[in-house]
């Protein structure tokens, strides 16, 4: 009797000897897998941009820029300035105790003047002014002729502005000072006839206001407004001639001028250097 051992290793020999199924079908697989790696790439998850889908940037215009505004021009403040006036002058009579007789036909009349200022900041200047007007002068009394009558004014001038810079310049002054005012007219003597001159003087104080326009850099233009009033106590009433016979006269005698309303045009040059 043979032994079942020995009749078992026949059939472990054929066991061995026979392919296994799943070996085969594994190394089948690999080779499907690789070829599918080799011939299919893996896609994208987005496209490469190539112009079309989503605009770019626009483009920017060729068109130029617009010109830009012209700037305002700048008429800054100078240190010196001439000041031309030229004008109407509206004299006052002040009537005496008895009468005004002595000024009662005085018109008005020219006036003329000129001022030199000193421009210490943009604000303040100060200065000399010399007034001059003449009056038309009628008097009531027909033996009086060849009448005429005046004033004139000398002080000193300080000016406030109140703009720093742009065109327009307004501004309000004060002078104080001496002034004059008189008349003169022919009168009947015994020996024909013969002139008189009848003049008040005094100190006297002028206040005045007005509004410069800028023409340019160094000449301004504007009107301006001022009154002079000019304290006399006394008349001095003196020949015609210069021979120097003189007497004083009291102002109660037939009244005197005392100030005088000033309307004219103001033309100041500019000079020196800018503030």
């Amino acid at each position: 009797m043979i032994p079942s051992t020995l009749l078992r290793l026949p059939i472990v020999a054929c066991l061995a000897l026979l392919p296994w199924p799943s070996s085969a079908w594994a190394a089948q697989a690999n080779e499907v897998s690789s070829a599918s790696l080799a011939t299919t790439p893996e896609e994208a998850p987005y496209a490469p941009y190539r112009g079309e889908g989503i605009a770019g940037p626009a483009a920017t215009s060729s068109a130029p820029y617009p010109a830009p505004l012209p700037e305002e021009p700048e008429f800054t403040r100078r240190s010196v300035e001439l000041v031309l006036d030229l004008g109407l002058g509206l004299p006052h009579c002040a009537a005496g105790d008895d009468s005004d007789a002595r000024c009662s036909g005085v018109g008005g009349g020219l006036s003329l003047g000129l001022t030199a200022l000193w421009r210490v900041t943009p604000m303040f200047a100060w200065g000399g002014t010399l007034e001059v007007a003449g009056f038309r002068n009628e008097p009531d009394d027909p033996k009086l002729t060849d009448a005429r009558a005046g004033a004139v004014f000398l002080g000193l001038t300080g000016r406030v502005y109140f703009n720093e810079e742009g065109r327009f310049e307004p501004f309000i002054e004060l002078g104080l000072g001496g002034g004059a005012l008189g008349t003169r007219q022919d009168e009947p003597t015994p020996d024909g006839r013969s002139g008189y001159e009848e003049t008040g003087a005094g100190p006297a104080v002028r206040a005045g206001l007005g509004l410069d326009f800028h023409l340019s850099r160094s000449l301004r233009l504007g009107p301006a407004l001022s009154v002079t009033r000019v304290f006399v106590d006394k008349i001095r009433r003196c020949k015609a001639t210069g021979s120097g016979e003189c007497q004083d006269v009291s102002t109660d005698q037939g009244g005197h001028l005392d100030s005088y309303l000033q309307i004219v045009g103001n033309l100041t040059f500019q000079f020196g250097s800018e503030l």
